[in-house]
C-alpha cells in the first residue's frame, strides 16, 4: 500500500513540474508574442507612411 501510495505523489509531482513548466513557458511565449507583433506593426507603419 506504501509503495502504491509513493508512485501516485511521484506521479502527481511530475504532473505538477510540467503543468508549472507549460503556465510559465507559455506566458513568456505570450509576452514575446506581443512584443513582435507590436515592433512590427511600428516598423510596417514607419515603412508606409509618407515623409511629409
Amino acid at each position: 500500500m506504501g509503495e502504491l501510495k509513493g508512485q501516485i505523489l511521484g506521479i502527481l509531482l511530475v504532473l505538477m513540474v510540467f503543468g508549472g513548466l507549460v503556465t510559465a513557458y507559455s506566458a513568456v511565449f505570450n509576452n514575446a508574442q506581443t512584443t513582435i507583433t507590436s515592433r512590427a506593426n511600428n516598423y510596417i507603419n514607419s515603412e508606409t507612411m509618407p515623409n511629409g
